[in-house]
């Protein structure tokens, strides 16, 4: 089941109105619900690419489950020590040549666009996208789209939070 910009106008019009027919009540909470998850969802994938493009390891982690599997056409990785091995030199890098050039000559930007989320249950979701790796290359040097492709990332809500569970990405 995916649920579109048009349902939340729906919803929101049920919500605003003071006559609600009788068993919606439970129409519109339900609603209600997934939005929240869509937004908890889409702030994870924020937080997940915002840390990648910012070397914050803490954080990129964080969206993580311990057994998240990262795969891509070139390798696999399966769990967060895994994932972070693979990671962590590329994060170091990063932090040690905008050290030496400065943020705005090394800074990387994942552009995604196009997502769907689609609940495969109540605690499961699949989100599909488009994307675009943004890199600079050095001071007053342009940028420039170095890959793009799709993904699909499969995340779980555990205590609560919305994780990645696996992340497959395709050029």
């Amino acid at each position: 089941m995916i649920w579109r910009a048009g349902v939340l106008a729906t919803i929101v019009v049920l919500m605003g109105s003071s006559v609600v027919p009788a068993g919606a009540q439970n129409k519109v909470s339900d609603m209600a619900a997934i939005s929240q998850d869509r937004m908890a969802i889409e702030d994870t994938l924020r937080r997940y690419l915002r840390a990648l493009d910012d070397s914050d390891l803490d954080a990129y982690l964080a969206t993580l489950t311990d057994d998240a599997k990262f795969v891509s056409a070139e390798s696999s990785y399966a769990g967060k020590e895994a994932i972070r091995k693979y990671v962590e030199p590329v994060m170091h890098s990063r932090q040690q040549r905008r050290e030496a050039e400065g943020a705005q000559a090394t800074a990387t930007h994942h552009v995604v666009t196009n997502q769907s989320i689609e609940f495969t249950d109540r605690n499961n979701a699949v989100v599909r996208a488009y994307w675009m790796f943004v890199v600079a290359h050095g001071p007053n040097k342009p940028m420039t789209i170095d890959s793009m492709g799709t993904s699909e990332d499969h995340l779980i809500r555990k205590d609560g939070k919305w994780l990645i569970r696996e992340r497959r990405v395709a050029p």
